[in-house]
């Protein structure tokens, strides 16, 4: 290994403008496929449906040429979008599964760490991060700016409006916009990125780093990759010319264990004083636990043997349903749900959230699939909303199928009592709505008392 290629990128994570890139490796350390293996499993399913023929040898020569996003697309196309879907989801399912030790190691590295960028739709990496950090299904303008938040490029799991499988989504929700090609440009020319889980040898990678090349100006930022020892000599060029200096490791057991030591050493190794820990629990250690502990000759672990692994849990991500008429109302519920937020139970969302230039029906509907909670505002204009009554529809099928908890808020007085949603336990529990209380602020307290009761359950849910 490099000894000085790895203490600048020691420096670069000191400096706290390091982004970890985390690819498909991350994921199957876990056991999940690969972008290869989940495509060969499209095709299998492709052929057990009685494909055309030739449909299947298009898509088993594009997994043979490693063209895996065109491989994908031609899944897609042969299964039809739903079963499509319905595959993928089912198949890079993280429930059950233990967070990998590489995930926790990023985790680990959260004090200086700027962001997570990830092509990956499971969950590992936001229950490494025990959901202190946002998720983000999709970029926006000032991304360069943010911090702390782990950016999903392709979308997240059961959000299936959200993910980018085929080329032309790859395209259009990746590099597409001019606005976007503006945020990555800022991301790649003025941090660095370290990728890892990459095999950097398909187009999926091959694409990124074009762009890497093109918006440096001939001039790439300092990047890092983690890679096995044996890369050919013309992919040690390419990658040079993108700016990637190599950190190769032996990989002598074959499981990529060394890359969780060398994530965990950069905290180790790191120059800058580091911020007071808070001790461990005594029987489960913290995913983010430093590894200066462990003797140096040691491999360090990021879970000790027989302790029990911490289950890292994300926030529940809360959509408000609501009429434009009870924005005062919604502003004054969401103080009272503050305390949920600052505690890391919920991730709320709203369309008051949505910014200048984006589409909004987009957004809408993209943070609806993704929630885990609505809470519908009740009042006469929200029954009289045609937008409200299509996301109340679309919120009771998917609690219908299991995937989301629907709560009914009774703002005010109106004759909710006849609709779709009447038979759920709204609150107020009195069925009183707020706006009939003498005092508003009790009502409001009392609905999120209720609120919490239901995060709490989803939360032992969720995982």
């Amino acid at each position: 290994m490099d000894d000085e290629i790895l203490e600048q990128l020691r420096e670069r994570y000191a400096s706290g403008n390091l982004i970890v890139f985390a690819g498909a490796g991350v994921s199957a350390a876990a056991g999940m496929p690969t972008w290869k293996q989940l495509a060969e499993k499209l095709r299998d399913r492709a052929r057990r449906r009685s494909a055309d023929p030739a449909v299947l040898d298009e898509i088993q020569q594009y997994i043979s040429s490693n063209q895996l996003i065109n491989a994908l697309s031609a899944a897609k196309l042969a299964l039809g979008p739903q079963d499509f879907n319905w595959t993928v989801d089912k198949e890079l399912d993280d429930t059950g599964r233990d967070v990998p030790d590489v995930a926790q190691a990023i985790a680990a590295l959260k004090p200086k760490l700027k962001a997570v960028l990830t092509t990956n739709i499971d969950r590992f990496l936001e229950r490494a991060f025990q959901g202190e950090w946002r998720v983000v299904d999709r970029p926006v303008g000032d991304v360069a700016m943010d911090r702390r938040f782990i950016l999903k490029l392709h979308g997240t799991l059961r959000a299936w409006d959200t993910w980018v499988f085929s080329r032309d989504q790859y395209d259009r929700a990746i590099f597409g916009s001019p606005l976007l090609q503006d945020a990555f440009g800022a991301l790649y020319r003025t941090h660095s990125i370290l990728f890892v889980g990459f095999g950097l040898a398909d187009d999926n990678i091959d694409q990124t780093l074009a762009r890497v090349r093109a918006l440096s100006g001939g001039q790439p930022p300092m990047h890092f990759a983690l890679l096995p020892k044996g890369v050919p000599p013309f992919r040690r060029k390419l990658l040079e010319e993108s700016g990637i200096r190599l950190i190769a490791y032996e990989n002598q057991s074959g499981d990529h264990a060394e890359v969780a030591e060398i994530l965990l050493g950069l905290e180790q190794g790191a120059p800058a004083p580091q911020p007071p820990q808070p001790p461990p629990r005594p029987a489960t250690p913290a995913p983010g636990a430093r590894p200066n502990a462990a003797p140096p000759s040691a491999r360090p672990t990021v879970v000790p043997p027989g302790h029990a692994r911490p289950t890292a849990q994300r926030p529940v991500r809360v959509f408000f349903s609501y009429a434009s008429r009870d924005e005062e109302l919604l502003s004054r519920l969401e103080a009272h749900m503050s305390p949920l937020k600052r505690e890391g139970l919920i991730a709320p969302w709203h369309s008051g959230k949505i910014g200048a230039g984006e589409d909004l029906e987009r957004a809408i509907g993209e943070q609806l699939e993704a929630a885990d909670l609505v809470l519908l505002l009740v009042s006469a204009s929200f029954l009289a909303s045609e937008q409200g009554d299509a996301q109340v529809t679309r919120a009771m099928e998917r609690r219908a199928a299991g995937q989301a908890a629907v709560v009914p808020i009774l703002l005010r007085p109106c004759d909710w009592e006849t609709t779709r949603f009447a038979e759920l336990q709204a609150v107020p529990r009195d069925k009183k709505p707020v706006t009939k209380w003498a005092d508003e602020d009790e009502a409001l307290l009392q609905v999120v008392r209720e609120i919490r009761a239901v995060v709490t359950k989803l939360r032992a849910s969720l995982g």
